[in-house]
């Protein structure tokens, strides 16, 4: 690095904590600094994970281009990667690089830590978040001639999806092009998400300025009714928003002080967290849709759920039994997406868990000052809330017997009277209950309302518990699909998966989707999670003691040589790595 411009000494001033840490990475993978030689992935595998990222390349093409003309004349490319690392597209005028460089940035190449040791990609993908990196702090000497800026892009939902980066030759000056990546990519995340906004949308934008509205510099907000689903990455950063509240989050949490009415001038705003920005909210183009097919989904269930699909398209009502977390609200979720019912919504509401008190206000909704403590707005209720889509009621058994009968007369007359309100609202949804209870004998101790159970369960199921559902492998994939491992590259290994499907359960999917939710938190992007990852208690076999820093990284290389049978071609291949690497690493664990 000594010889080196004085921009150089800043950058390496300024990224000495994030270049320490990302070299100590690299020496922990066992990387051989002298390594070049770097398998690319065949052609095949590289077609398929061109069509899987489709949505990216298609929003990252243009701002792409823009930057391969600004740079021009540094003799630099633009790159795209997937979350993995995996070059996708490659925009400039490659005839400039040496050879080796060409090579090197060429499609097909991983440029993850894990295979390349510290770099701009790979880098930027182990701290979700810009970086450049340049000559000698490249951990690789291959690489040492090269200056690279990267930036991390994210989906409308939050997940990350790729990396756009510069590289070209360390020994142009490069001033600003961290700043111009940084741009683009807010430029594409900005795209993104306003063109996956469909039409039953509302369309929120911030700025601190009222002369930043409308402006790529502006936080922008997705929301289906009143519930958060999508925001860019300056609004999460500003307003601290994480993916995982995304569907639970509403516009009323995030901004008490307000109403959710469309604005097309700035107005001022305070968030919940009392800070003031300026806004505009554009109300969705259309409410009321034409039924279109459902498309096509894997749907792992225990169940017939063709059969189950064609009742509940036909209004007849379901009551779905089962053991405390045996998936009944996963299943109902399940149907009703592949249902006629999905252009509505799917409302729950558990019987059990809100107080008596509140059952009846919940569910019919209340006009403005009907009791003491009201929303002075007033509230729907989660009956009207289903109009359209499918009402779910879990526990349906702990329903108190004074509200069987407003529910049953609902159910009957296909109107609904809010508390307080001499007024009925007509209701069309399809109903799907849930319970562990026995309802016969809750009709039979008087507890329960027959006529209402003839109503509810037009056709009853029973769902056995998770240890003794069919493919279970493959409902475990799915959930793990559903949950966005997939979506980061983040792979189960076959003897983890195994173990998973052969645990007993007890707290049926609500256990099993609490621990991959688990998983998922602490796995980085790109990792392959073998047995070694599981909590304790689900571990085949006690697990070995080993050194807490770093673990991650042990496990991606050793459950990849698991997964290949020990092959070390396969599994460097699949690593990004040179096969030297892995000897290397073998070698020096067996002194």
């Amino acid at each position: 690095m000594r010889g080196n411009s004085s921009a150089t000494s800043g950058a390496i001033t300024g990224n000495t904590l994030l270049l320490n840490d990302s070299w100590l990475r690299s020496e922990h993978y066992g990387l051989n600094r002298m390594a070049d030689d770097f398998p690319r992935l065949p052609q095949a595998e590289l077609a398929d994970a061109l069509a899987s990222n489709a949505v990216l390349q298609q929003f990252a093409r243009p701002a792409a281009q823009t930057l391969a003309e600004k740079i021009a004349d540094k003799q630099s490319v633009v790159v795209l990667s997937d979350a993995s690392g995996l070059i996708l597209n490659t925009v400039g005028d490659m005839r400039a690089l040496q050879k080796a460089q060409r090579f090197a940035l060429a499609p097909g190449n991983l440029w993850s830590e894990c295979g390349r040791g510290t770099n701009a990609i790979g880098t930027a993908l182990a701290i979700d978040d810009g970086c450049e990196i340049l000559a000698h702090q490249h951990y690789l000497t291959s690489n040492q001639g090269l200056y690279c800026a990267a930036m991390t892009l994210q989906t409308p939902n939050g997940q990350v999806a790729g990396v756009l980066d510069i590289s070209g030759p360390a020994h142009y000056p490069h001033p600003h092009t961290l700043a111009w990546v940084k741009a683009a990519a807010q430029q594409i995340e900005y795209l993104w998400l306003k063109q996956s906004l469909r039409p039953d949308q509302w369309l929120m934008s911030l700025h601190a300025q009222a002369e930043g509205v409308d402006s790529t510099a502006e936080m922008l907000l997705v929301f289906s009714d009143n519930v958060l689903m999508a925001a860019n990455r300056l609004a999460m950063s500003e307003l601290q928003l994480s993916a995982d509240r995304f569907g639970t989050l509403t516009f009323q949490q995030l901004f008490p002080h307000s109403e959710q009415r469309a604005s097309g001038v700035p107005q001022p705003i305070l968030t919940h967290h009392q800070q003031r920005y300026f806004f505009c909210l554009r109300a969705p183009a259309r409410t009321h849709f034409a039924v279109t097919p459902a498309p096509e989904r894997p749907c792992s269930l225990p169940v017939d759920a063709t059969k189950l699909v064609r009742l509940l398209n036909a209004g007849v009502s379901l009551c779905i039994h089962g053991e405390t977390g045996s998936g009944k609200e996963y299943v109902s979720r399940a149907l009703y997406q592949q249902s006629r019912w999905r252009e509505g919504k799917f409302v729950a509401i558990n019987c059990a868990a809100i107080p008596e008190p509140l059952i009846e206000s919940e569910l019919f909704g209340y006009q403005p000052g009907a009791f003491t403590g009201a929303n002075r707005q007033g509230y729907i209720g989660k009956i009207r809330e289903a109009d359209g889509g499918v009402l779910f009621l879990d526990e349906i058994g702990d329903m108190p017997l004074a509200l069987q009968t407003r529910l049953l007369r609902v159910l009957q007359e296909k109107e609904v009277a809010p508390l307080g309100s001499s007024r009925s609202w007509p209701v069309n949804f399809a109903v799907i209950c849930a319970t562990h209870r026995d309802l016969n004998q809750r009709v039979a101790a008087g507890e329960f309302r027959e006529d209402l159970l003839y109503r509810l369960q037009e056709f009853a199921l029973t769902l056995p518990p998770l240890r003794e559902w069919p493919s279970l492998p493959a409902f475990i994939l799915q959930l793990w699909q559903e949950l966005g491992g997939v979506a980061r590259g983040i792979q189960l290994a076959p003897a983890l998966l195994q173990t998973l499907a052969n645990h007993g359960w007890p707290g049926n999917v609500r256990e099993l989707r609490s621990l991959l939710k688990v998983l998922l938190a602490l796995a980085d992007d790109g990792e392959v999670l073998g047995c070694e990852a599981l909590p304790e208690k689900y571990q085949p076999e006690p697990a070995p003691s080993r050194a807490a820093l770093y673990q991650h990284d042990e496990r991606v290389i050793a459950a990849t040589l698991e997964r290949y049978n020990g092959n070390v071609s396969k599994a460097a291949q699949a690593l990004g790595v040179a096969r030297s690497t892995l000897y290397r690493r073998a070698a020096r664990e067996k002194r």
